[in-house]
C-alpha cells in the first residue's frame, strides 16, 4: 500500500535538516509518539547523513491487528540523507521495519525549498507479508507511519522556533 505524507513549513531545508539530525529531537518525537523505550543513531557516513531510530512502542492499531503484532513491537526506522542539492534540498532512503514480523515500508524522504520554507514529501511502500491478512494490516501500519511522521515535524519546528 502507498504511503504519501507531505508537509509544509516556514523554516528552511537546512533548519529542517537540522532538526532531523539532532538527537533531542528525534528522542522527544519517540517520547510523543508513546514509545516506551528508544535509542537514536545519528551519524555521518561520507556523504550521506545516517540516522536509525529503534523504539519498543505498544501497538497503536485496531485488536485484529494487535492478535497479529503482540502487545509490543520494535520498530526500526533508518534514513540515509544525502548532502545538499544545488538548490538546497535533500534526499533520503527511508525504510521501516517491525522487527519479527514480515511488515516493513520502503520509500524516500525529500525536502526541498518552497518559497521561504519548505516541503517535505515522504512516499514508500508499505508491505505486509502475510496471505489474506496483509492487505487488511496495511493501511493500519500506514495510519501509524504518517503519524510519527507528522510529530517528528512538529517537534522539530518547535526544536527549530525554540532556538
Amino acid at each position: 500500500m502507498k504511503l504519501s505524507e507531505t508537509t509544509t513549513s516556514d523554516v528552511t531545508v537546512e533548519q529542517a535538516f537540522s532538526a532531523h539530525t539532532e538527537q533531542s529531537v528525534r528522542e522527544q518525537a519517540c517520547k510523543e509518539s508513546g514509545a516506551l523505550s528508544w535509542e537514536v543513531t545519528i551519524a555521518p557516513v561520507g556523504d550521506v547523513t545516517r540516522i536509525q531510530v529503534d523504539r519498543v512502542m505498544p501497538p497503536a492499531v485496531p485488536d485484529f491487528v494487535k492478535k497479529f503484532l503482540g502487545e509490543t513491537i520494535s520498530v526500526r526506522q533508518v534514513e540515509e540523507w544525502s548532502a545538499p542539492a544545488s538548490d538546497g534540498g535533500r534526499t533520503a532512503t527511508v525504510k521501516v521495519t517491525i522487527q519479527g514480523q514480515p511488515a516493513s515500508m520502503v520509500g524516500t524522504a525529500v525536502l526541498k525549498p518552497q518559497g521561504t520554507g519548505s516541503v517535505e514529501i515522504v512516499e514508500g511502500d508499505v508491505k505486509v507479508a502475510v496471505p489474506f491478512l496483509g492487505k487488511k494490516i496495511e493501511p493500519e501500519i500506514v495510519k501509524v507511519i504518517a503519524a510519527a511522521l507528522k510529530i517528528e515535524q512538529r517537534v522539530g519546528v518547535e526544536w527549530i522556533k525554540s532556538q
